[in-house]
């Protein structure tokens, strides 16, 4: 039987991947190209560069579906292909481990716009793109979902709870978080703090609290706010 993410954390430290929009556009993708369409066009190349990273050590593969949400998709031209590029990049992942262990991680990015009233999204629009990206790689077999690189808790939490209503089997949350003007604390662009996003997640069921890129964190401050 699979050894499930959460007891795998208990018992020892998992190495994680790398980036992976800087490694497509070495691959050849242009800028501003949609990399999650590349799942269906050039599964090859996303393949070869998990693989590299699992050769590596990676124990978990975070899936190519950053913007992988209706939403974005829609912004090129991708709107059909939701589920299949979500299933696409799960299978991809676990190729990339050639049989051994290793837990895909499905990754779900912000949905790159503002909810209303500051801009031109309902709270129904954004909680219906998650629910059908969730359940896209929940269904494809995906090992957790991370949700990653959010800025406000109300985003935080639609995309939490989705995650949560597709049986996901481990759930992250992730906030970025940029270092003030001043130098001297760290917020995320809507004026989190670590404390408040780490009861937030907790309280909404988040299995593992995280944090990712942000202007100004360096590893330091990364442990700090850890």
């Amino acid at each position: 039987m699979k050894t499930r993410l959460l007891d795998a954390i208990q018992e020892r430290p998992l190495l994680g991947d790398g980036a992976m929009g800087t490694q497509l556009m070495l691959a050849g993708l242009e800028q501003g190209s949609c990399g999650e369409a590349w799942n269906l066009t050039h599964p090859e190349r996303v393949l070869a560069i998990q693989r590299r990273y699992a050769l590596a050590g990676s124990e978990c593969i975070l899936t190519n579906t950053f913007g992988g949400s209706r939403i974005m998709l829609n912004r090129h031209g991708q709107t059909g292909n939701v589920e299949a590029i979500n299933r696409a990049a799960v299978q991809i992942a676990r190729e990339a481990f050639a049989g051994a262990e290793g837990f895909v991680i499905g990754d779900m990015g912000p949905f790159g716009g503002l909810m209303e009233p500051y801009g031109d999204f309902t709270e129904k629009d954004v909680r219906s793109a998650f629910e059908e990206q969730s359940g896209a790689l929940v269904n494809a077999g995906a090992d957790a979902i991370i949700v990653e690189t959010q800025t406000s808790l109300e985003e935080l939490g639609l995309a939490l709870a989705a995650a949560k209503s597709a049986g996901a089997a481990c759930i992250i949350g992730s906030m970025a978080y940029d270092v003030t003007l001043d130098g001297s604390t760290f917020r995320t662009m809507m004026g989190i703090d670590p404390e408040r996003a780490a009861e937030f997640m907790e309280e909404h069921g988040a299995d593992v609290v995280a944090l990712n890129c942000g202007t100004g964190m360096d590893m330091d401050r990364a442990l700090e706010a850890a």
